[in-house]
This record gives structure tokens, sequence and C-alpha cells, in this order.
């Protein structure tokens, strides 16, 4: 085992990039280390062999890191480019050019002290990594999955929904969609080490085996990685479905309030018609012969009773419909 050949470069010029890489470099690798990263663009995961023979073989890919953006309360990734072969490990984070105040850009130099041993080679370097990934994105559903369950327990329960739920619902939804489109394909990086399909190998003297990049430690180790990213794969998979669940629930809450805000209207349209009605017609400026009441000793009395019976009539209708108060 050799001493630790992480090197992690940020925001490094040509000269910095030039001695930490390795001299057979694929110009397409070089363009890809030197292009400025930019927070808006999309990050698809890979990795994947460069080099056309053994003694000049390498891995170079870009990782999604994700990132939480408190000021938008949305999810976004940033892409460190990776070159990886037998002697080193070298990893380049840059500073998007449009990074939103408040993300901060992930730092990589404290990795190296999670490892067990005190030196590290180039495969479980990259273990590390993928496992900060893991870690960062268990995180992020973590909060994401409380915020859902609390918007959950409000709509299932009849609850008043916050006023901001439907834009709630936005938000978690692109959360958990972001996380998925995270994680699939790393998760389809470490399936491929995994099952020996991305590694590099190389003959060791004086003996007939071979040298790999990932050695069987190091994959087991990477076991443990997929499995917890699987587990963020199918919570951000169950919360999107779950969402739309909880959208057509928020959808018949609403239509429910609006039903109900229409049947009080027409309770105290109701209610009010036929007092009015009384109080017009008595108010009209007709001879009192009209009105035999008008010579009545209690008539006053009786308009008055006769339009506090019919309120109180339809009031007690209404209320046991349920159309003035909620039962």
């Amino acid at each position: 085992m050799s001493e630790t050949v992480w090197i992690n470069l940020r925001d490094p010029s040509a000269a910095e990039l030039a001695t930490a890489l390795p001299l057979n470099l694929h110009e397409v690798a070089n363009e890809a280390l030197c292009r400025p990263e930019v927070y808006a663009e999309e990050v698809f995961p890979n990795l994947e062999e460069h080099g056309s023979s053994s003694s000049d073989l390498y891995l170079f890919g870009e990782l999604a890191f994700p990132v939480f953006d408190p000021n938008a309360d949305d999810i976004g990734t940033i892409g460190i480019r990776v070159v990886a072969d037998f002697d080193r490990v070298v990893t380049v984070v840059r500073t998007p050019v449009d990074l939103p105040e408040g993300v901060v850009v992930p730092v990589l130099d404290d990795l190296n002290a999670q490892f067990v041993s005190g030196e590290l080679e180039s495969g479980p370097c990259v273990c590390l990594f993928l496992k900060r990934i893991s870690e960062e994105a268990h995180q992020l559903i973590g909060v994401a999955r409380t915020r859902a369950t609390v918007v959950e327990e409000a709509l299932n329960h009849d609850e008043a929904p916050p006023s901001d739920c439907r834009r709630e619902l936005a938000r978690l939804r692109n959360h958990f969609l972001q996380l998925k489109t995270l994680t699939q394909p790393t998760l389809s990086v470490i399936e491929a080490i995994i099952s020996d399909n991305l590694d590099l190998k190389e003959d060791v003297t004086g003996t007939d085996g071979k040298r790999e990049l990932f050695p069987r430690d190091t994959e087991i180790r990477l076991i443990a990685v997929r499995n917890s990213l699987r587990h963020v794969l199918q919570h951000s998979e169950y919360w999107l479905g779950n969402l739309i669940t909880l959208q057509d629930s928020l959808s018949d809450y609403l239509s429910r309030e609006q039903t109900t805000a229409g049947n009080r209207l027409t309770a105290l349209a109701s209610i009010m018609l036929l007092p009015t009605f009384l109080v017009g017609l008595y108010g009209m400026n007709i001879e009192s012969d009209y009105f035999p009441e008008f010579r009545w000793l209690n008539g006053y009395l009786f308009s008055w009773c006769v339009i506090a019976s019919i309120t109180a009539v339809q009031v007690f209708w209404f209320r046991k419909k349920g159309w003035l108060f909620r039962k």
C-alpha cells in the first residue's frame, strides 16, 4: 500500500492541473477538466475507462455532489471531475460562475481522515468520495421526508393545510426529482465497479496475479454505499408517487371548502330573503285598508314574530345540513 494519493484541487490553474494529472491524459478529459462549472447545468454522474494499453489506463468522469440552496429552497448539484489510476486520484472542484448565494461548494480535504488505515490507495479514495455523496443525499432526503410527512398528516386528518401548501408540494416534488436524478446514474457507476465491469487491472511483477484498482475489500465497502443510495432512490420514488396523492387530497380539500363557502352564502341569502320581502312589503306606500294587520293592536309585534320565526326555522334547517357552521 502506498502513501496517500488523493489530490484535491479547488479552481486549479492549467499549470496546477498539468502537475497533478497523468501525462497520458486524453484531450477530451483535459477539456472537461478545464471547462468552467455552471450551476444551472445538470450534472450526469459517470465514470469510464480511458487509455489504450494496460500501462496508460485511467478512469475519468464527473460525479454530482448534492447541495442545498436555502434561499431558493432547492436542491442542486455541483459537478466534481475525477481522474483515477493506480498512482493517484485527482478531484477537481470548480466554483460555478452562477453559484447562488448561500450554496456551499463541497470540501473534500477531510475525507482522508475517515479511512481506517493511515494510508490510502486510489480505489478506496474513490469509495470514500462515493460514500460522502451518499451521506449528503441521505441527509437531504431525510429533511424532505420530514417536510412531506407534515403536509401528509395535515391533509389526511382533515386539518387546514398550510397557506402555501400547493407551493410546498411543488418544492418537495422538485427535491425528490433532483435526488432521484442524482442517485440513479451514481448507482449505475457503483454497480459497474462492484460487478467488475469498471476497473483497472495491471500485472504484478513477480506474481501470476493482477492488481486491481478496486480490490474486493473496496467492492464490499461500495456494496454498503450502493444499499444506502438504493434507500435514497426508493424513498424518492415513493414520495414522488405519494405527492401526487397529496396533490389530489389538496384539490379535494379546496373543492370542499369552495362548496362549503357556496352553501354558506346560499344559506345567508335565503335567510335574509323572506325578512327583506316582509320589510319591503310593509314599507310600501299603500292605503292601510289593504293591510288589516295595520289596525291590529299587536300588528307591529306580529310582523316581528313572523320575521323571527322564519329566520329561526331557516337557521335551524341550514345548521342541521351543515351549511352555516362546521359539523
